[in-house]
């Protein structure tokens, strides 16, 4: 508006009286061409303002869409924002409550640690004291494993030691048998006349009656039992290593009218005591070895009281006896 003005004033004078003159007129004339430049050019400048609009229009329609769409994106925005907003709050009402349920936990929590801790500690105690105990039972099971060694040594020598009593037992039954086998070789010929020869508990019995030595009621012994124990003496100078016990044995019938021989006591020891003699004086038996005892009446072969059972139960027996003195020698080892 301000450019029309202009042109305004400029046109005005043209149309005015022509009164003027000629010098005057050119530079009029001179002006109107200056100022009819000046309006081509404001012409010029006009249409590119117009252009210029229209493109500053166009902008402006794009511009508008353009905020159109960014006021949707801005009202998509707003929504998010309300949205994250909402779920904050959410989050900072559930973080609420987690930490209320997080210090009721942990009150609760540290009763039970508090009671965890305490059953921790007995248990460490009761474990201290297993541990104690174990390692008593593994010093005592020492103990034992070391007793228990020295036992199974000394129950190996032990096993030795019955191994070499067992085999001079064997070596000893074997000999009794060797030493029966002579005396039945020996006296072979008075087997009938009341003697006999057994083995019980390792030694030998030489069991004479009564009417193979003497005659009822004397000491004397008869010719046929000398030559009995003649025979037996033969056998035991051979075995050196034998012990001789000579036994008296009477029955039940009490003594009478046998001048010094008060009782059966007298009797069996007397009886006994002469076989002793006899063997040492005629048989040459080293004394050293015989021992003379009297049983009496309280051993009987045969408790009855018959004849027959008499005639057993009055009998001599000469029990030869090994040497033990190294098997007790292995036994106290």
């Amino acid at each position: 508006m301000k450019n029309l003005r202009v042109f305004v004033l400029f046109i005005l004078p043209l149309i005015l009286p022509a009164c003027v003159s000629i010098g005057k007129f050119e530079e009029m004339q001179s002006h109107r061409d200056a100022l009819q430049i000046s309006v081509d050019s404001l012409k010029n400048v006009v249409g590119s303002m117009q252009s210029r609009m229209e493109n500053l229009t166009t902008d402006n329609a794009a511009l508008k869409n353009q905020n159109a769409d960014y006021q949707k994106e801005v009202a998509d925005l707003q929504h998010q924002t309300d949205t994250l907003k909402d779920r904050i709050r959410t989050l900072e009402n559930d973080l609420t409550i987690a930490n209320q349920n997080y210090d009721q936990s942990k009150a609760k929590n540290s009763a039970e640690i508090k009671k965890l801790l305490t059953n921790l500690e007995a248990l460490q105690k009761d474990v201290a004291t297993r541990e104690q105990k174990l390692k008593d039972y593994e010093e005592a099971l020492a103990v034992r494993d070391s007793t228990l060694a020295a036992i199974q040594r000394d129950l190996i020598g032990r096993e030795q030691r019955v191994g070499d009593l067992e085999k001079r037992l064997a070596a000893r039954d074997s000999a009794l048998n060797a030493l029966k086998s002579k005396l039945n070789d020996a006296l072979f010929g008075f087997t009938n006349s009341g003697l006999s020869i057994t083995i019980v508990n390792g030694r030998v019995y030489v069991s004479l009656s009564n009417q193979l030595l003497f005659s009822t009621g004397k000491t004397d012994i008869d010719k046929h039992g000398k030559d009995a124990l003649l025979g037996l003496a033969r056998v035991l100078n051979t075995q050196e290593d034998l012990s001789i016990l000579v036994e008296g044995h009477t029955d039940k019938q009490p003594v009478s009218n046998l001048g010094a021989i008060k009782d059966n006591w007298d009797l069996s020891v007397m009886r006994a005591t002469e076989v002793v003699r006899y063997l040492a004086i005629e048989g040459k038996v080293e004394p050293k070895r015989i021992t003379a005892s009297g049983r009496s009446e309280y051993f009987p072969i045969d408790p009855a009281n018959s004849s027959e059972a008499k005639a057993k139960n009055r009998r001599t027996e000469i029990i030869l006896i090994p040497k033990l003195s190294e098997l007790f020698e292995i036994l106290e080892k």
